[in-house]
Order: C-alpha cells, then sequence, then structure tokens
C-alpha cells in the first residue's frame, strides 16, 4: 500500500514538473487525430477545385505545363478565371512520391494546420507565457475551421495557416534577427496562397511599416527590455524586404497584366497569365449594408450555409468564442505588446475583405479567421486566472468539441458531404477508362461541376493533349466549359441518343440508359453503361 501511495505521488510530481510538455503533446496528439481520422477518406469524393490543382500538380510536375498550356505559372489558368498556385507547388513532392490521387493532393492542407497548432503555441507561449500558449494551441486543435479546412484541398485553404506561420515568423524575429528573412519569404509566398492575400498581405506590410516607424522605432520595448530600434534596426530590414520584393514581384506583375488588361508575360520559362473573367478586381457596387451584414453573418453567427465549411450550432471557432474575442481584442488594445500590434493589423486588414467581396463566403474572407481565433485565445487567457474559471472554460469548450466531432464525422453528414465532393465519381471514370477500347468514345453526361477536370485527374492523361484537343463552347470567358477533348464528350443529353459508347451516368439516369444497354456497372452514385 505504501509502494502504491509513493509512486503515486512520484507520478504526480512527474506531471507537476512537466506539465507544459504533457499538456502540449496531448494538445498535438489531439489536433492530429481529429485531423487523421478517415483520412482522406472523409470528406468521400473530390472537390472539381482539389481535381482542377491536383491535375495542374501533375502536369507541371511530368510535362512542365499546366493544363492551359502554360510553363511554371505563376497563378494557373484553371478554368480561365484562374487559381492560386502555391498549393500546387508545395503538394509536387507528395504527387511525385505517392502520384496523383486524393491523398496525395489533401497533404498540404493536413500539414500545414498541424503546423499552425504549433506555431500558434510557440508565438503565444513567447509573448504571453506557457499557459497562454496551450490555450492558445488547444483552441487551434480543436477549431472547427481549422479543423475542416485540413481535411480537402481547397488552395485558399492554405491562406490562413500561411499567414499564422508570418505571425510566427515576425514574432521570433524579435528574438532573432536572422528570422527576419523568413518572415519576409513567408509573407511574400502567402501573396501566391490566394487572392485575398494581395489586398491583407499589402496592407499589413504597409501598417506594420508604419507601426514601426512611427511608434516601436521610437519607444518600443521587448520582453527582455531592448528597444525594438536596437533589436530590429532598420539597416537589418533592408536586405529582407529586398527578398520580399524580389519573391512578390511576379505575382505583382500579375496583378498588373489582369488589372490592366496587358498581354500575358514570359520570362524563360516563368508564366505570368493573362486570364479571363477580371477576379482580382475588387467587387465594385458592395455597400456599407452589405458589407455589415455579411460581417455579421460570417463573423458573429459564423456559417456561410456550406456544409463543407461550418456547422451553424458550432461555427468557426464555436459560438461561445465571442464574448472572449471581444474581450481579447480589449486587452490588445490596452497593452499592444508586439504581438497584440499584429493582430490588430491584421484584423482592420481582413475585415476590409467584406468591401472587397460582393458575394463574401467563409472561405473567400478565411483570413479573418486568424485574428478571430488569436483574439479569442488571448481573451480565454485574460480570464482564466484561477483554476476554477480555467476548468469552466475547458469544460464549456470540451463539450462543445465533442458535439462538434460527432457530429462532423456522422453517417448523416458524411452522407450528405458525399453528395457535393461527387462521390464515387471516380470510380466509374476509372471503371470507363479499363473496359473501354482506345479508339471508342466516352460520353460523360453525370451532371457536375466541370466534370472533365475529374477526368483528367483520375485517366492523369498527358496534357499536350489536351491543349490540342480541347473543345470550349464558351472560349475566353470565366469559366470555360469543355464539351471535349481526346475520346471524351461531355453533354448530358448524350444519355438519350442511344450512340455506340461508354457512357458515365449518374444513377438518376440509370432507367433511361436501360432503354439501350444492359451492361452497366454500378458505383455508390454514378455508374458506367456500355451501349455496342
Amino acid at each position: 500500500m505504501k509502494q502504491d501511495t509513493a509512486s503515486t505521488q512520484k507520478l504526480l510530481q512527474w506531471l507537476k514538473k512537466y506539465r507544459t510538455p504533457v499538456v502540449l503533446f496531448f494538445v498535438i496528439l489531439t489536433a492530429a487525430l481529429v485531423r487523421l481520422i478517415a483520412f482522406p477518406a472523409h470528406p468521400a469524393g473530390l472537390n472539381q477545385d482539389e481535381a482542377s490543382i491536383g491535375y495542374d500538380t501533375y502536369a507541371l510536375l511530368h510535362y512542365g505545363i499546366d493544363r492551359n498550356g502554360c510553363t511554371l505559372p505563376v497563378h494557373l489558368m484553371a478554368w480561365g478565371s484562374g487559381q492560386n498556385a502555391l498549393y500546387a507547388y508545395f503538394s509536387m513532392p507528395f504527387v511525385a512520391i505517392f502520384g496523383l490521387n486524393v491523398f496525395s493532393i489533401r497533404l498540404v492542407n493536413l500539414i500545414f494546420s498541424l503546423l499552425s497548432v504549433l506555431a500558434v503555441y510557440s508565438m503565444f507561449t513567447r509573448s504571453y507565457g506557457e499557459r497562454a500558449g496551450l490555450t492558445a494551441a488547444a483552441l487551434t486543435a480543436i477549431s472547427p475551421w481549422n479543423i475542416m479546412l485540413s481535411r480537402w484541398s481547397l488552395e485558399s485553404n492554405l491562406f490562413p495557416s500561411m499567414l499564422i506561420l508570418c505571425l510566427w515568423a515576425i514574432c521570433r524575429s524579435l528574438d532573432k534577427r536572422r528570422y527576419l528573412w523568413l518572415a519576409a519569404l513567408l509573407l511574400a509566398l502567402t501573396l501566391y496562397a490566394y487572392g485575398s492575400a494581395y489586398l491583407v498581405i499589402t496592407l499589413f506590410c504597409v501598417l506594420l511599416a508604419m507601426a514601426y516607424f512611427t511608434v516601436y522605432a521610437v519607444n518600443g520595448t521587448l520582453a527582455n527590455g531592448k528597444k525594438i530600434r536596437e533589436q530590429l534596426p532598420v539597416r537589418s530590414m533592408i536586405l529582407p524586404a529586398v527578398l520580399f520584393a524580389v519573391v512578390a514581384l511576379p505575382i505583382y506583375l500579375f496583378m498588373y497584366v489582369n488589372v490592366f488588361d496587358k498581354e500575358t508575360i514570359r520570362i524563360g520559362l516563368l508564366t505570368i497569365p493573362h486570364t479571363y473573367g477580371g477576379r482580382i478586381a475588387s467587387s465594385s457596387g458592395t455597400t456599407l449594408h452589405d458589407a455589415v451584414s455579411h460581417a455579421i453573418q460570417l463573423c458573429l453567427m459564423q456559417t456561410d450555409g456550406a456544409d463543407r465549411n461550418a456547422f451553424p450550432f458550432y461555427g468557426c471557432i464555436y459560438v461561445i468564442s465571442l464574448p472572449f474575442m471581444l474581450l481579447g481584442g480589449f486587452r490588445a488594445i490596452k497593452t499592444h505588446k508586439p504581438l497584440d500590434v499584429l493582430l490588430l493589423i491584421l484584423s482592420a486588414c481582413s475585415l476590409l475583405l467584406f468591401a472587397y467581396y460582393a458575394d463574401p463566403n467563409i472561405n473567400r474572407v478565411n483570413a479573418v479567421y486568424v485574428p478571430m481565433l488569436l483574439l479569442t485565445a488571448l481573451g480565454v487567457h485574460e480570464i482564466a486566472g484561477s483554476k476554477k474559471a480555467l476548468a469552466a472554460i475547458a469544460a464549456a469548450y470540451g463539450i462543445c468539441f465533442c458535439g462538434f466531432v460527432s457530429s462532423y464525422f456522422s453517417t448523416e453528414y458524411r452522407e450528405k458531404l458525399g453528395g457535393e465532393f461527387y462521390e464515387s465519381f471516380g470510380d466509374a471514370i476509372r471503371k470507363a477508362e479499363e473496359i473501354t477500347p482506345e479508339n471508342v468514345t466516352r460520353y460523360c453526361t453525370a451532371q457536375t461541376n466541370m466534370p472533365y477536370i475529374f477526368t483528367l485527374f483520375y485517366t492523369q492523361i498527358d496534357p499536350h493533349v489536351f491543349v490540342d484537343t480541347v473543345q470550349y463552347s464558351n472560349p475566353g470567358s470565366q469559366f470555360q466549359t469543355v464539351t471535349a477533348y481526346d475520346n471524351y464528350v461531355f453533354n448530358h443529353d448524350a444519355v438519350n441518343s442511344g450512340k455506340a459508347g461508354t457512357y458515365i451516368i449518374g444513377n438518376s439516369d440509370l432507367e433511361t440508359i436501360r432503354k439501350f444497354t444492359d451492361e452497366i456497372y454500378q458505383f455508390k452514385r454514378y455508374s458506367v453503361a456500355v451501349i455496342h
């Protein structure tokens, strides 16, 4: 009995001594498990934007061009209006190792989401102490928004993770000057992550420079008592600023080409494409009333109505977070430590997105959830000074997290997402390729969004063949509709034609196709039929 008591005391002493690493371990473990369970099978299927970024990654890796024939594009042409390229370049090592599939193309957002948990812990610990670091890491780990964006490969979902890494690098530069180089590189690369970064990152850098020269260069001090002007003198920023300018120049040239309707620029193998549709132009006609209404919907209600982005009851960072977020904002204004200033500047920059987009959703304004989440962590840290308060807040978030996880992994929700992500469409395409001779036409009549991109993804055809044979019904438009390429024809009405060939159809058309053939291979939502 005495031995048991002594062992228990030793265990308690060990846990007390190593409390921080133990808690951090379980935070990271929780973050990893909730992101890795059923990965990449949930969401089941593939979104058209995932297929697009995946195929262009494959094409650039193996053939040096995207599906529009551009070599090393700084911004992908994609549908015609463009798709941001950073995700594609980050995905290349995984596609090279694992091949082009759902697993390899979803890895980037998963990895960067987990890195953001560690980055949040590091910069909060440095700025506010270990308890604040653990609080911020835990809230990031269980954030529904951060979890959901980590599980599919929408390229815009990389932007908030890159923002967090930028904040971390800037904070680290306050201790070690060499991190200025990393901060400059990350800020420049983030411009390639998503279109809203053009506004957010550019304005963030301008306001940060103004804050440095007007406030911190004069009397700002760090936690170690050093003046910022001593730790980071102006001369130390010149070369990192040059690095930022060099890396960012191609994407600023891209903005110039597309805002002023100039021709595509080619510098060696680098392509700065002219896209169709003016995607980077701001949404004119957005009123103050519209901006405020959208901000209330997306920041306070934390939902945009899309099942893949948020649950109405739980929101992006849990609806119970709003009081803590406001408290964190007031605390940041009051104490104005370096990280406080960074979060306030980022808040101001990201809120402008509501005036930029006429029809915003969670993906388009995802930058705003970074300061929302981190200010929430700051507010929780401020109020949870006692063990009782901390336990109560932890219990509230624990209940919310358990409810979210049970809803997210429920059969009903997985079925709903399976429909949105065209579950089993890839199975049907692969089956059609397997059973169809090379010279026989494949008719894709399934009513999916941009069905041609899924055939490119799953067949991995040479992009030169696509470029040489593609036919558009609306060439030069913002979303070019492919009617045919190589041996593929895309026409829903073809299901009624009875022509010889292989048909990839939605299961809702099974009765129609049975009029012409009994050779049908059925999958969960899509089927393949052969008419001889």
